[in-house]
């Protein structure tokens, strides 16, 4: 690549990276060896699932420059967050395994980097594996529309392995002569503007939001404008949760102080531009669809989901890829709260719930009113669970074991039948609805109706007790039989 002569370094700012490329292709592993931290190994399931803005230092003609990385999921739920990064980014660099080759969310990205109108770079990762073919690689590449440097184009190809280092400060040099050559500046020099690329509710922090600034500087202190609102920055955080006064041009920063949660991909600006922002689109707030009224004739109903996530942009994602068998009631960001689990009751809905934590109090509230709560960690395992959660649901073998019991001996009362228990784990209840198994078989199920502890009533009976307790119905029940509470 022939360096062009360069003007005066004015309203010049780091540049901004995305990371893009095929699930499993080594992003987030690359970003890892630039950062010597170990983010990939923390991340669940071993992919990224929210987007990451960094900032590092690299040692360029005797001085430090900075370089900032946006590294979206690389999950296909997360296309929007790809094509956010891609729109935000001044320089992609596409990953491409070198075992692997061009794949489905190769060819997904290679389009957010066209659609972008962004210079690429081609890391070309996993050099150190043996089964790797350069230069099959490079024609498909070329295929694809991409000029490479060495056939006379634009396009600089870096062999690299994110796992060893090998090539990666060859690939940092490039995106700063990259950089120098489209002379990246300030799109609105010394005029703040800042892209929110994810925001999320904490119960300490309350609203935050990251934000890329795309020219000026934000202080702490700060009044600005997003979308419609004015708040006050009461706070900026670095990626390692450090306090900032202020950021700058091409510099990540988490954002506190925010009145209402941030749009992902809305903007921040001076306060006195919110009459301009208010033309603009504003995201329309979570629509509630009214209470469920049963429909037994209607054999395909859709079942009702309640969905929290810990982020916005997680928000986004799952809600996009659910199919068309849910019905999406209520979406949010935060934690699953004992409202959310009475609009569930009320809608006769399941309440999912994505990278968050469910309170003791929520449980038990949820364990009352006989609402499901199913949280996951991983985004795949979520989608791929989904349809399996739906049908159980409808035909009723989705529940919540509330806890589980052994038959040990049956005493006949008059017409009734009492069961000697013992509680192996959990609970069981005076009301409890419970199903009958025996040897993995469900023989039946009914509910219990009383409950003795020796000559006492009682009303629960938890672990390692026992008790007496009568069923609803007469089962054919037999010692050794398990007793399931389910809600």
């Amino acid at each position: 690549m022939t360096k062009k002569t360069l003007q005066p370094k004015t309203n010049f700012r780091p540049p901004i990276v995305t990371i893009l490329g095929h699930v499993d292709h080594g992003k987030t592993t690359l970003l890892d060896k630039i950062r010597e931290s170990h983010v990939a190994a923390k991340e669940e399931g071993g992919i990224t699932q929210h987007i990451g803005a960094y900032q590092i230092k690299v040692e360029s003609d005797r001085e430090k420059r900075a370089i900032t990385f946006i590294d979206p999921p690389g999950h296909q739920a997360f296309a929007k967050m790809r094509v956010r990064g891609a729109q935000v980014a001044d320089i992609a660099v596409l990953v491409v395994a070198a075992n692997d080759g061009i794949m489905p969310q190769t060819i997904e990205s290679i389009g957010h980097i066209k659609d972008a109108k962004i210079p690429a770079i081609i890391a070309l990762n996993k050099i150190d594996l043996p089964d790797t073919n350069i230069d099959k690689i490079k024609k498909q590449l070329a295929t694809h529309g991409f000029n490479l440097e060495e056939y006379g184009g634009d396009t600089p190809v870096i062999p690299i392995s994110a796992k060893t280092g090998e090539g990666v400060d060859k690939l940092l040099s490039m995106i700063l002569l990259l950089s120098e050559m489209h002379e990246t500046k300030e799109e609105t020099p010394g005029q703040l503007k800042g892209v929110v690329i994810e925001s999320s509710l904490s119960k300490q922090k309350g609203a935050t939001g990251t934000v890329i600034l795309r020219s000026g500087t934000l202080k702490v202190g700060e009044d600005v404008s997003n979308d419609t609102h004015i708040f006050r920055v009461r706070a900026i955080l670095d990626e390692y949760g450090k306090s900032k006064k202020e950021i700058g041009a091409g510099d990540p920063g988490l954002i506190l102080g925010w009145k209402v949660l941030p749009a992902v991909g809305s903007l921040i600006t001076p306060k006195n531009m919110v009459k301009e922002i208010v033309l603009q689109p504003v995201p329309s707030a979570p629509t509630i669809i009214p209470p469920y009224i049963p429909q037994t004739e209607e054999k395909d109903e859709k079942v009702r989901l309640i969905l929290k996530t810990d982020t916005a942009g997680s928000l986004e994602a799952i809600s996009a890829s659910l199919k068309d068998n849910v019905d999406i009631i209520g979406k949010y960001v935060g934690a699953i709260t004992e409202s959310d689990v009475l609009l569930a009751k009320t809608t006769h809905a399941l309440v999912i719930g994505f990278h968050i934590p469910v309170s003791e109090s929520v449980v038990k509230l949820a364990q009352t009113e006989k609402v499901l709560i199913k949280t996951y960690d991983i985004i795949y395992q979520l989608l791929d669970e989904i349809d399996d959660v739906v049908d159980a649901l409808k035909k009723g073998n989705l529940v919540t074991i509330l806890g589980e019991a052994k038959v040990q001996a049956l005493f006949p009362h008059e017409n009734d039948l009492i069961v000697g228990i013992k509680v192996l784990s959990g609970r069981i209840a005076k009301g409890d609805q419970v199903k009958i198994l025996r040897k993995e078989e469900e023989i039946g199920r009914s509910r219990i109706k009383s409950m003795r502890h020796l000559k006492e009533e009682t009303t629960k009976a938890e672990q390692g007790a026992e008790a007496g307790i009568l069923l609803s119905s007469n089962l054919p029940l037999l010692t050794g039989d398990s007793i399931i509470s389910i809600g």
